[in-house]
């Protein structure tokens, strides 16, 4: 690992502590929070209320998280080929988190549209067994998206022992 100043490192730093961080919290959703609640045994509304707010305090935190750790990956791509060092660890990481946004709105958008609209009584009315299938779904499909930021990660520290 060549000498890097404690700002390069630091930050550095902080782009692999968030993109774990984001891994960790959207694998909480998928592998912890969602399947409790679709044990919990309750009905569609009470499914629906479970998944919405799990699913608003990740929509709070997570993709501005992302961004940040993702412009920070490019800020220490863009300095490291200033200075003739490996950055391509980096831009990779940069790319990896920012890929969840359109893997969101792509891959989970129609599922995610689905539960909103029961959620909020503007799309169509859902059994209580179509919300579960949803929820599972939702649940599969957003466990993908924890090893876009996990790759982040890795790439970053890769990057950071060159």
């Amino acid at each position: 690992m060549p000498f890097l100043s404690t700002p390069l490192t630091l930050s550095a730093t902080g782009g692999i502590l968030g993109s774990a961080w984001v891994s960790g919290s959207l694998a909480s959703l998928s592998i912890c929070a969602i399947p409790a609640l679709l044990q919990c045994g309750t009905t569609a509304e009470g499914l629906l209320r479970g998944w919405h707010l799990q699913y608003s305090r990740g929509l709070a935190h997570i993709p501005t998280t992302a961004a940040v750790i993702g412009l920070n990956y490019i800020y220490l791509a863009y300095h490291h080929h200033s200075l003739s060092l490996e950055w391509r660890g980096y831009a990779t990481a940069a790319f990896t988190n920012l890929m969840m946004a359109p893997f969101t709105l792509i891959v989970i958008g129609a599922t995610n549209n689905r539960l909103l609209g029961a959620v909020s009584g503007t799309g169509k009315p859902l059994t209580e067994s179509a919300v579960r299938v949803l929820m599972e779904k939702w649940s599969k499909l957003s466990a993908v998206r924890v090893f876009m930021p996990l790759a982040g990660a890795i790439l970053g520290l890769w990057n950071l022992l060159q």
